[in-house]
């Protein structure tokens, strides 16, 4: 039987992050939800904003060490204000990674949720690259403001500049743990609404339809997660991984077809 391993789960408290904890919990792991409320399948709770670097360094001390695995899932849609998307789906991420990777053992492993939505991270990687350049959380809320002004485009680079930023995140703690990206299409979570509402049923529908005419389930995302933070993916580091049954790809492959770019 595998050891027990510790696990610290952001967003834990619903929707994927909660089907993570459940399934860490499910394999004797041992897990720790940084949430701003406790959810149902919670094993060890710290009240934790994302989007405050006090909060994050205050739950940083709380946490027991070493931690085997980090699994950053909290994340907003586009219908929030510009600064609490970047905030918490990328500066905060990356000031708690970037903290808690040292008291990490060797051999272990960081997922961080993305999305479908960071698919043309290539079209934009002046200003994406603007973004993972920035030194710390303060400076790259002034640089996103400079560069952003709508929920949707900023929930967008986020999530570009998380695949890109763990690419380099990817390389620079090879040979101590490994860092992957997972991005989900829609999935059936309490936040899925607000997603509509930011990003529309034109956008979304078509790639549903795709998908087979459902959402994902918070379930089937946890498993990819929970694979990727273990030793049969060993040697997967610095990527993306889609999971949205092939829709972004059908979608992307169907407007090159027809001359008509996205």
């Amino acid at each position: 039987m595998a050891l027990s391993r510790t696990v610290v789960v952001t967003g834990g408290a619903s929707g994927i992050g909660e089907a993570v904890v459940e399934r860490f919990l499910a394999h004797g792991d041992e897990v720790v939800v940084l949430d701003l409320r406790p959810g149902g399948a919670v094993g060890h709770y710290i009240e934790t904003d994302i989007g405050d670097p006090r909060s994050i360094y205050a739950a940083i001390e709380a946490l027991p060490d070493p931690v085997d695995v980090l699994c950053n899932v909290a994340g907003v849609s586009g219908a929030s204000p510009v600064p609490l998307i970047l905030g918490v789906n990328f500066f905060g991420l990356r000031h708690l990674t970037e903290r808690l990777v040292p008291r990490m053992k060797p051999g272990g492993s960081v997922v961080s949720v993305a999305s479908t939505a960071g698919w043309h991270w290539r079209d934009h990687i002046d200003e994406v690259g603007r973004l993972v350049n920035t030194p710390d959380f303060h400076t790259g809320l002034r640089t996103g403001a400079d560069l952003l002004t709508n929920g949707k485009d900023a929930y967008t680079r986020s999530k570009e500049a998380l695949i890109v930023w763990t690419s380099y995140a990817a390389q620079r703690y090879r040979g101590h743990v490994r860092v992957n990206t997972v991005s989900p299409g829609a999935v059936e979570t309490p936040l899925l609404p607000a997603f509509y509402e930011s990003m529309g049923h034109d956008e979304l529908d078509p790639l549903t339809e795709l998908a087979g005419g459902r959402n994902g389930q918070p379930h089937e995302i946890a498993s990819v997660i929970h694979f990727l933070a273990g030793a049969q993916a060993g040697w997967i580091n610095g990527t993306d991984v889609v999971v949205d049954s092939g829709a972004e790809m059908a979608f992307a492959l169907g407007r090159a077809a027809t001359g008509h770019p996205r």
